[in-house]
């Protein structure tokens, strides 16, 4: 089964970005998420063309179960 984690952020620029994580670790916590986002946010690293993340707008972690038939 495949695992992502999903963050949206809101930018500078009132729009949204997102961050999608393969794997995220299991167990993970609303708080520990949120955590990690801030420090993203503090940091200035990300500069996409959205402008630059601010605020967390969402986060969620997305299970996809794939079935091979042929």
């Amino acid at each position: 089964m495949n695992r992502k984690l999903i963050i949206v952020f809101n930018t500078q620029d009132e729009r949204k970005f997102t961050l999608t994580l393969n794997n995220p670790k299991t167990g993970l916590t609303s708080a520990q998420v949120m955590a990690e986002a801030q420090k993203i946010i503090d940091s200035s690293s990300l500069t996409p063309s959205q402008g630059k993340p601010v605020s967390v707008a969402s986060a969620k972690i997305v299970e996809q179960q794939e079935s091979v038939l042929v």
